[in-house]
Parts: structure tokens; sequence; C-alpha cells
């Protein structure tokens, strides 16, 4: 049972890396919790939050409106994200988000941005979280 377990994490973080790898390059703006506060009251029906995070990740704690679509079920998933929202892609630090927005960006996306800081900087700055 441990190996099987260690076998699926290793082909997730496999596939995770590939694509990182397949989306780099030009990232899209990346926006701060500032901007995130202020489109979250200002246009909250335009916005859509989406945590790229795993599920373990997710149950720690979520920005309020968040919706959950981990880094490897994007692709499969583009036909639920609508395209005239404004999107902001969210992880644990920026890095997996960062890369989702740019595959977004890619695919047409016309708003995209990726919040840089993540929800380490989320948190840190006491934001308010919500559990799922």
């Amino acid at each position: 049972m441990k190996l099987a377990v260690k076998t699926i994490l290793a082909i997730g973080g496999l596939a995770s890396m590939l694509f990182l790898a397949s989306n780099a390059g030009a990232a899209p703006l990346g926006t701060d919790a500032a901007e995130m506060q202020a489109l979250m009251k200002s246009e909250p029906k335009a916005l859509l939050i989406i945590d790229v995070r795993t599920p373990g990740e997710w149950s720690s704690g979520v920005i309020k409106g968040a919706s959950l679509i981990q880094m490897k079920d994007v692709p499969a998933n583009l036909g639920k994200i609508p395209r005239e929202k404004k999107i902001v892609v969210v992880c644990a630090s920026g890095a997996r988000s960062g890369a989702v927005a740019n595959f977004l960006s890619k695919e047409g996306y016309p708003w995209v941005k990726n919040y840089t800081g993540g929800m380490n900087d989320w948190q840190r700055r006491g934001l308010p979280v919500s559990k799922p």
C-alpha cells in the first residue's frame, strides 16, 4: 500500500513538473493582496478565484469564494472555466498558480492574473480565510 501511494505521489509530482515546464515563459500579470481585496469588494460577480492547490492544502483554509481545481486537473476542466470572468489563480506560494495562469492565458482567457504571494502571503497578512 505504501509503495502504491509513493508511486501515485511520484507520478503526480512528475505530471506537475511537466505541466510547469510546458507553460514556462512570459507569465501573465501578477496581482497582490490589495488588488485581490479590491476586486473581491468591487467586482465579486465578475471575479473567479481558482485555487490550484491539493485537497489537503485546500482543507487548511481558502480565500472566500475560491473554487478548487487542482493544477493537474485544469486542462481537463477548461469547459468549466468561464472566459468572461476576471480570473485570479492562487496556490500556496505563487509558483503553481503562475504556471496555470500562463496556461489559461495561452488558451485564450482574456483576463488572468497570478496571485504571486499565494496563500502563504494571504495568511501572513492576517486576511480572512474560510474553511471549505
